[in-house]
């Protein structure tokens, strides 16, 4: 399924209203309700990978939570603080891991339309797609190690530090190529061209736009209506 990414001032725009909701909120219970926006959020993208993977995550923090209210759970590793502020921060995940996620030429043709200094420009982008490369590069090199034989816990257990260099020294020199790859790339897409630089990535801003940009303005306004704000 393709995704249809909404706007990147949207994006933002849905990342500073859940942030405010969530700071400001007195009942922390009640940021479900952004949750939810947040999931309809990535429904309406059709980005089915991160929906999943946030609600499998969001069910499994409401299952602690139940437990834990109405049937006096109490973990030893997992302490319930944790689990009130995982429930409390997702909105603000779902919709900054929407962000962050977000193709590179979207987000750098968006910063350029306001005039952000192109070293500030690299900078995010380098930053926002740190977690989703490293865990790409993670995935290969484990899955490399699995063909050679090297995940076996029997292994893992009686060579632990063999184990780690397994890991470690390929995803350095990853990060060293792809450093290399990032400034070739750069160059080449004229990042120290001192003139005005168009893109092939630019979106205007279209009705589904415009209706989630109310949606979270009013949502938020509504949740913080109904459950109190924090002062």
């Amino acid at each position: 399924m393709q995704c249809k990414n909404l706007a990147v001032a949207v994006k933002l725009w849905a990342l500073l209203c859940a942030i405010i909701g969530i700071s400001l909120t007195s009942d922390t219970v009640l940021t479900c309700v952004l949750s939810v926006l947040g999931f309809a959020y990535l429904a309406t993208q059709k980005n089915r990978r991160l929906l999943c993977s946030f609600g499998i995550f969001y069910i499994f923090l409401a299952a602690l939570l139940y437990l834990i209210r109405f049937h006096n759970l109490h973990m030893v590793i997992f302490s319930e603080f944790y689990v009130l502020m995982f429930w409390n921060l997702s909105p603000v995940f779902i919709v900054a891991w929407d962000l962050i996620t977000t193709p590179p030429g979207e987000l750098s043709a968006f910063l350029s339309r306001i005039h952000m200094p192109t070293p500030i420009i690299l900078g995010l982008l380098v930053m926002f797609r740190f977690f989703p490369t490293m865990k790409a590069e993670l995935k290969s090199v484990v899955r490399s190690m699995r063909n050679r034989r090297l995940t076996a816990l029997g292994q893992v257990l009686c060579h632990p530090a063999a184990s780690c260099e397994y890991v470690i020294v390929p995803l350095l020199l990853r990060c060293l190529q792809i450093a290399d790859q990032l400034s070739v790339s750069a160059l080449a897409r004229g990042a120290d061209y001192p003139g005005v630089r168009g893109s092939y990535y630019g979106k205007a801003l279209d009705w589904r736009d415009g209706l989630w940009f109310t949606l979270w303005t009013v949502g938020t306004a509504a949740f913080l209506l109904v459950g109190g704000v924090r002062l």
